[in-house]
């Protein structure tokens, strides 16, 4: 085992005697509560939606629907700091950057619409573990639920890669499930999300089918959508994931079975890489190792034929915000500002810094973009706060009597680690089926560190209802509201 067992809970007297009917009616109940209905329409619109618009021959931009039902959520949660529950912590944090930071970029000179613009970018997706951490009571077995159905959507997702290659379509960037035309960023930060959860489960288990499966589901759709990070970014995470097993305490004989495996594994990528990629016209990956490829792809600056906007390289990217914050000393210690280097089509507004930018919206990542609106002090309190985050779900982990719990605890805990590089890689903070669940599942897990404080608001009959009410056994009255 690569964890200690877990200590059994103890199961409440009313479980114990309530009917079968009764349960089964209780454990579908809140599926129909408001906030699960809403998170099940903001994940089909950033999901699903998508690719009914690409096949109607709409273009992606006229998707509205999961600004909706994001602010759909982020409403109710305001009110119910309002009305009901003190402002928790992370909350704080939120209004403390928008602040400082929409601040600077107003006294820049920039429209008050760029910035509200450039807020809702920033923090539509972080406003959700505020939500989730304010959900009256999560229901029994949630974790477990949710473990799984990140399993099914991944299956589901090569499923539809596989019916999109028996239709004809080609390998590429749109090949990417029902994310829709060139859809493979947030595929592919999906498939990432997925695979640091299977990580986390053989941590919090030590049962490895489900992370070689997930492992294996992965490689097949990241080959269909020619996705070359893969191969790395999972090496880094297997890596990350054995570390994080010793520094648990775990075994060296574990820990040298698991390497050999990881080994093997990448040696097996690379031929069947090959042997797909060459027989498409594509070139092996051997090719892009060398230091010409390897610079030519991370600087190249190519203009784009379509609209005609410079295609920045990732390396080329992050080099060129750099060098524009070396403007002053205190634009490199606090950027451009709030929503500088965002842009909206449809609402006719743009950053100040894009007005005379030589290169426009840059390449596609979100790194370079980071630095220029948040400078290093910005860039900096992110990583401290991820170092926070990272501590009290290890400890949670350590300490929960639920293996799910567990597993997305140590998940997060490895994909929180690498921000940085997913910053780097992609537009990762726009791509919203993984930071759905990503914040989701955060908001769910500070909820079990910080149990809060509940009033008895009503009685109700109604199972779907009864979610609502307080849980004493598992709110101890010394606890908390703070994030």
């Amino acid at each position: 085992m690569a964890q200690i067992n877990y200590r059994p809970r103890p199961e409440p007297m009313a479980a114990k005697t309530a009917s079968p009917t009764a349960t089964k009616s209780d454990a579908r109940g809140w599926m129909r509560q408001w906030w699960f209905v809403l998170l099940a329409l903001l994940i089909f619109s950033e999901m699903i939606l998508p690719f009914l618009l690409w096949q109607a021959g709409l273009k992606q931009r006229a998707d509205f629907s999961k600004e909706i039902f994001a602010a759909l959520l982020i409403g109710p949660t305001v009110l119910i700091m309002l009305l009901r529950d003190r402002i928790p912590g992370a909350m704080m944090l939120i209004v403390g950057a928008t602040f400082l930071w929409g601040l600077i970029a107003l006294l820049d000179g920039q429209l008050l619409s760029a910035t509200i613009w450039g807020w809702w970018r920033m923090f539509k997706y972080p406003m959700l573990v505020v939500f989730a951490y304010l959900i009256p009571r999560w229901p029994d077995g949630f974790a477990r639920w949710l473990f799984r159905l990140l399993v099914v959507l991944i299956t589901f997702q090569l499923g539809v890669q596989l019916l999109q290659v028996a239709m004809g379509m080609q390998l590429g960037d749109s090949l990417a499930g029902t994310f829709g035309y060139k859809g493979v960023g947030p595929y592919t930060m999906f498939v990432f999300f997925v695979i640091s959860i299977a990580f986390g489960h053989w941590l919090a288990t030590g049962n490895a089918k489900t992370m070689v499966y997930v492992i294996a589901i992965g490689l097949a759709g990241t080959l269909l959508s020619i996705t070359k990070f893969y191969l790395l970014a999972a090496g880094l995470l297997g890596v990350a994931t054995l570390v994080l097993h010793m520094i648990r305490g775990g075994k060296f004989q574990q820990l040298f079975i698991y390497v050999t495996l990881f080994a093997l594994g990448a040696l097996v990528f690379v031929p069947i890489y090959n042997s797909v990629m060459v027989s498409r016209g594509l070139r092996p990956i051997q090719t892009y190792l060398t230091r010409d490829a390897f610079e030519g792809y991370l600087f190249k600056d190519d203009k784009a034929t379509e609209d005609g906007i410079y295609k920045l390289g990732r390396g080329a990217a992050v080099t060129y915000a750099w060098q524009q914050l070396q403007r002053d000393r205190t634009t490199m210690m606090f950027g451009f500002g709030l929503g500088s280097r965002t842009h909206s089509t449809d609402l006719n507004t743009a950053g100040t810094t894009l007005d005379d930018d030589l290169y426009g919206g840059g390449g596609n990542t979100s790194l370079g973009i980071w630095l220029q609106e948040y400078g290093l002090v910005g860039f900096g309190f992110f990583v401290l706060i991820n170092l926070w985050v990272i501590i009290k779900l290890f400890r949670l982990a350590r300490s929960t009597a639920d293996p799910y719990v567990a597993t997305l605890a140590y998940g997060l805990i490895l994909f929180t680690f690498f921000w940085p590089l997913w910053l780097w890689y992609h537009k990762a903070w726009l791509h919203g089926a993984m930071m759905v669940f990503y914040w989701i599942s955060l908001g769910f897990l500070f909820q079990q560190i910080y149990p809060r404080r509940r009033k008895r608001v009503w009685q109700s009959a109604s199972p779907a209802r009864r979610f609502d009410d307080t849980h004493p056994a598992h709110l101890p009255a010394s606890s908390r509201d703070t994030l």
